[in-house]
């Protein structure tokens, strides 16, 4: 199932009146007798370190990762945040060259130090999600390039 989500983007959830912030992204691949399915779910915080679970088919995207920092700082979604949410995340595939998988990690490796800086600067328990959302998605990356 495709969907143009991603780490670290504002979503809004069905139901709920809050903003939350995308910690991981688990892909399930559901086989049984009659029917094979696939789920994504997404384990999500807010501002105020408050987790939730939420299947992709309750989730809009709000704005991208790198203006959701901006959010977190300020707590006023901006125009600029609404129209920058049409730019698609990187999606990491073993259709990628050796370069570009590279290149994504850095990124990833970028956005997990930006958030430990923050956090340490901050204390908001929202960066310190972030950080280690990205370190576990860079473990799940470096585990499927080495398979």
């Amino acid at each position: 199932m495709k969907h143009n989500i991603g780490i670290g983007d504002l979503v809004h959830v069905k139901g709920y009146a809050e903003y939350y912030f995308v910690d991981s992204i688990s892909e399930c691949h559901i086989i049984s007798e009659s029917v094979e399915e696939f789920d994504i779910e997404f384990d999500l915080s807010d501002t105020k370190g408050r987790y939730l679970f939420a299947y992709i088919e309750d989730i809009t995207l709000v704005c991208r990762a790198k203006y959701a920092d901006e959010y977190l700082r300020t707590g006023i979604l901006t125009e600029r945040m609404k129209i920058a949410k049409e730019d698609a995340p990187p999606r990491f595939t073993r259709a990628m060259s050796t370069d570009e998988q590279a290149r994504y990690i850095d990124e990833l490796l970028d956005d997990a130090l930006f958030a430990q800086g923050a956090f340490q600067a901050t204390g908001l328990s929202d960066f310190e999600a972030k950080e280690r959302a990205a370190y576990e998605l860079i473990a799940k990356l470096q585990n499927e390039m080495e398979a």
